[in-house]
């Protein structure tokens, strides 16, 4: 009968046979529009206090969203990535949505306006009365966002 078949690297072929990978359900809305509702692999996403990863049967949760990158990997479409600014993501039954404050395609970024963005925002945040606070805080929200930008436009 003979050995048993096996892939280039040696790997007995029932072991080297791939799993079904495993989706759910993601969505994304902001206040003006639904940007997308697929199913997908992984997502990662900034949290207030930190960057989360995903994958399917996470445990469910609620969370306020921070500013930075946000990666969805699909099994089908590759990886979607983009900038996310603040609002609320839940997770239930297999199916993440995220509220977005504010959302930009990564590939829609501009390094020369998003460098504008950053210094316009510094100058702001320098000008901001320091008793203020309010307008600090969204001040500084803007100065995140905009570093935030010039990082991910620049190292398309």
């Amino acid at each position: 009968m003979g050995p048993p078949r096996a892939d280039r690297l040696g790997v007995p072929a029932e072991r080297s046979r791939r799993a079904p990978v495993s989706t759910f359900r993601c969505a994304i809305v902001t206040p003006t529009e639904q940007v997308l509702d697929e199913d997908v692999t992984e997502v990662e996403f900034p949290q207030w206090d930190g960057q989360r990863g995903l994958l399917k049967s996470a445990a469910p949760f609620v969370g306020r969203l921070g500013v930075g990158l946000l990666r969805i990997r699909t099994s089908s479409n590759g990886d979607k990535e983009f900038l996310l600014n603040g609002g609320f993501a839940e997770l239930h039954d297999d199916k993440l949505v995220l509220l977005a404050d504010e959302i930009m395609a990564r590939d829609a970024l501009d390094a020369v306006e998003a460098k504008k963005r950053l210094d316009a925002a510094i100058e702001a945040l320098t000008q901001a009365g320091i008793h203020d606070l309010e307008a600090r805080d969204r001040l500084d929200r803007e100065r995140q966002v905009a570093t935030a930008a010039v990082a991910l436009s620049s190292n398309g």
